[in-house]
């Protein structure tokens, strides 16, 4: 069956990306174990049992198995293959970077080294880079073919994951183990409180399209402009008396009421990679 994303009702897309976010911003836990985690619970959502985080290197035309979620006697941790036999050289040279087959044998796949060498009958891969330059893919797989074809939706989804991966190995320039604390790294952890603060302010979708708007346009923004953009009869009052104080008081704003006009607050920064991924959200499934 397809991600829930894909059949969610409107606005059920919000407790989504709570739960998604509560997983790569987990305080005190190291980027590998959330990695785990959110393979452990996408390989449900994506309805394929297995998932990986491979390195590829070009010039020795291999790849190398950094981290495996499931059991599979060809997908191990440290395990490197010979790239030509591996559905990630069709997904690295895809013009798109992502890489969907729904059903191996049913799209010409039977005589492809990579079904002969891993026998998967469904994937769906997208490329890593770091700096400008290829790293590896973050791939998600079975050995039988899905049920229901893999959507557009669904692509895009792992193409955010990848997105995620890509931000935190140009962090570190590698993947950390399992041990490496958060905030000795990136000196500073975000609690659940902080979390539960972002899903509250980005709960109602005019309070989303405003700090979308910040992403657009990190100058001022008068509040004119915004009541246009929201095209509600009733934002002007529900901007100035709920919508405006709510982000203000979170410090995802700064709101001058004398020039009427919005800019980054002091804690944009905190909230700025979840409402990318509502904007990248918004632009995919809301037409």
């Amino acid at each position: 069956m397809p991600h829930s994303i894909c059949t969610s009702d409107a606005g059920g897309e919000l407790p989504y990306f709570q739960r998604l976010w509560r997983t790569l911003l987990a305080p005190n836990i190291d980027p590998q174990t959330r990695l785990e985690q959110l393979f452990d619970h996408e390989t449900t959502e994506f309805d394929l049992d297995y998932a990986f985080l491979s390195y590829i290197d070009l010039e020795r035309e291999t790849e190398r198995f950094d981290i495996v979620h499931g059991s599979h006697e060809r997908l191990n941790p440290g395990t490197t293959v010979p790239l030509s036999k591996t559905y990630c050289r069709k997904t690295i040279t895809d013009p798109e970077g992502t890489l969907a087959v729904s059903d191996a044998l049913a799209e010409g796949w039977a005589d492809d080294p990579a079904y002969e060498t891993f026998e998967l009958g469904s994937y769906l891969g997208t490329t890593i880079s770091v700096d400008g330059e290829l790293y590896g893919t973050l791939c998600f797989a079975n050995t039988a073919a899905r049920d229901d074809p893999i959507r557009d939706e669904e692509k895009t989804l792992i193409e955010m994951h990848g997105q995620w991966v890509a931000y935190t190995l140009e962090l570190w320039g590698r993947l950390p183990t399992r041990g490496t604390r958060l905030d000795t790294v990136e000196g500073r952890t975000v609690s659940s409180d902080a979390i539960d603060s972002m899903m509250d302010a980005l709960r109602r979708r005019p309070r989303r399209e405003i700090l979308i708007a910040l992403l657009e346009d990190t100058t001022e923004i008068s509040i004119a402009t915004l009541e246009r953009h929201i095209n509600d009869e009733n934002a002007g009052v529900r901007l100035l008396h709920t919508d405006l104080p709510k982000l203000a008081n979170a410090g995802y704003i700064e709101w001058d009421k004398k020039s009427e006009t919005i800019s980054e607050g002091p804690t944009f920064s905190e909230v700025e990679p979840l409402v990318q991924l509502l904007k990248e959200y918004d632009s995919a499934f809301s037409g």
